[in-house]
């Protein structure tokens, strides 16, 4: 199941800036030490606050630590090389497919890259969450609902050897 998920870049590697890896690289530095200061604590405070009080507190504890902030650094500087590595998957052999889109706060041209995601798989769907942006997919109560019947759907095709649903 792919949630809201950026689309693979084929070709060769886009050129990058040593300048904003290096600021990075400083940033990815600091983290531990800002994140022991309580500063990933003051900023997830401000989030996740759809969910239940226990889901939220666990999100929220999680999201201050920083191994959650170094990751979240580390995804930016590793993006460029990732999307070409997923470029390299051409086919899932039937293998049941989910692309789950959010409809709010894409760029332009998001849409028919989810759809394109979509043909990896003869066994495919893909859904568009509407009035959901990515992140109320993955922290709202109500808009992650889509994600967890994605999933759920999926598992089910997987253990029955059936067709996904269409919906």
């Amino acid at each position: 199941m792919l949630l809201d998920s950026t689309a693979p870049r084929p070709g060769p590697a886009l050129p990058t800036d040593p300048e904003s890896y290096n600021l990075l690289s400083r940033v990815s530095a600091l983290v531990p030490a800002v994140a022991h200061l309580g500063a990933g604590r003051l900023l997830a405070q401000f989030s996740y606050d759809t969910l239940p009080p226990r889901s939220r507190d666990e999100a929220r504890a999680n999201a201050s630590t920083a191994r959650n902030l170094g990751s979240y650094i580390e995804e930016f500087v590793e993006a460029n090389t990732a999307m070409q590595q997923a470029a390299s998957l051409t086919n899932l052999n039937g293998k049941p497919l989910i692309v789950l889109t959010a409809d709010t706060g894409n760029a332009a041209g998001w849409q028919q890259k989810q759809d394109q995601m979509a043909t990896l798989s003869t066994n495919s769907l893909h859904r568009v969450a509407y009035a959901t942006t990515h992140a109320s997919l993955l922290d709202d109560e109500t808009d992650s609902a889509a994600a967890s019947q994605a999933i759920r759907d999926v598992v089910v095709s997987v253990r029955t050897s059936r067709p996904l649903p269409r919906r």
